[in-house]
């Protein structure tokens, strides 16, 4: 993939609280201003966040975000429209060179993950009773999740496979919970892609395993903590 065009979806009403947001919005303007150095990018966020991306990009995209509840509803009202050459991208990811991308396979995502990790664990037990809790523990051996932080799913099947048991999953989770944890979107949006993933014969490639660790950094919650409470760029 030649020209590659990454893609941010972004909206202050999915952040947890303004700390939160105020963190996001740091990343995301280091992101772009990284990004721009080496590749194109187009950033697609809403009315009541437009404000404060308008200088970052002259290509911007508003969109109607009131019926999201999960972080993930924002990459899943996007992903079936993607251009061919183009990639959804977490704002918490640094480039610092453009990765290389194959994109002769089904799916393309981040790097894989433990499904044993603390937070899906967490999250897994807190949904006892939905139908994504039973479909989760029907599989016994699940070898990864994909971290989504880079996502684009070129197989069809795949595609409408994982559309549909999102909205799936989500509906019945949304019926059981008064407020819903916003958390529950790296069930709905990771965990529930490595299913597919396990369940399927797909092809993939994680975009961290084809590049080394100077191209880009993925950053988690405790360096996006670290980084506010230092107030230091990451550039």
């Amino acid at each position: 993939m030649s020209k590659i065009k990454f893609v941010y979806c972004f909206s202050k009403n999915l952040a947890v609280n303004e700390e939160q947001y105020t963190i996001s919005l740091t990343l995301l303007t280091q992101s772009v201003k990284l990004l721009n150095k080496h590749s194109n990018c187009r950033i697609v966020t809403d009315d009541s966040t437009y404000n404060d991306l308008k200088e970052l990009s002259n290509d911007i995209e508003v969109i109607d975000s009131s019926n999201f509840r999960f972080l993930d509803d924002f990459k899943l009202s996007l992903i079936k429209d993607l251009k061919d050459n183009e990639i959804l991208v977490d704002p918490d990811i640094l480039m610092f060179k453009k990765p290389m991308v194959d994109s002769d396979v089904d799916l393309i995502f981040d790097y894989k993950d433990s499904p044993r990790k603390y937070w899906y664990e967490e999250d897994i037990r807190k949904i006892e009773g939905t139908l994504l809790y039973d479909k989760i523990k029907s599989i016994k051996k699940l070898p990864f999740v994909p971290n989504i932080g880079f996502l684009k799913i070129n197989n069809k099947t795949l595609l409408t496979d994982y559309i549909e048991q999102y909205e799936y999953y989500r509906k019945d989770i949304i019926e059981r919970f008064d407020n819903p944890f916003l958390s529950f979107s790296i069930l709905l949006g990771q965990y529930l892609l490595g299913i597919l993933l396990y369940e399927g014969n797909y092809s993939y490639l994680s975009i961290r395993s084809a590049n080394t660790a100077d191209v880009y950094e993925h950053l988690g919650g405790p360096q996006k903590f670290k980084m506010l409470m230092s107030n230091k760029s990451l550039i």
